[in-house]
């Protein structure tokens, strides 16, 4: 029953606040230094701003946790769809020096959190 479905789940979304209602944005922090990787992940979740309109997840351990022999480790960001997301995490992370051998990924609205 496909009318059943999308009016369950269209429901479950608008309760938790999952698109379209609410936005997620994901920053992966990788290297091949799993140490490196593990305290600037760490940095960024210590330093995320205390906005009422977003709450921050993590850092934890991505799903794959090592990829192409990089460690990775992620953060969960959840905000309602009038937040500025991407203002804030611009904001946020300009502040954090890391050093070049650690990347950071940043997907607002990802398709998955792989």
């Amino acid at each position: 029953d496909a009318d059943a479905f999308y009016e369950a789940e269209t429901e479950s979304r608008r309760e938790a606040g999952a698109p379209p209602f609410g936005r997620f944005a994901a920053i992966v922090v990788s290297s091949e230094d799993q140490a490196a990787a593990q305290e600037i992940a760490t940095l960024i979740g210590r330093t995320a701003p205390k906005l009422e309109a977003m709450d921050v997840f993590g850092p934890a351990p991505a799903p794959l946790a090592m990829l192409r022999g990089r460690h990775r480790f992620r953060l969960l960001l959840h905000a309602p769809r009038s937040f500025d997301l991407q203002g804030a995490i611009r904001d946020w992370i300009s502040r954090i020096d890391w050093p070049t051998k650690v990347r950071l990924a940043i997907d607002v609205d990802p398709y998955s959190f792989v």
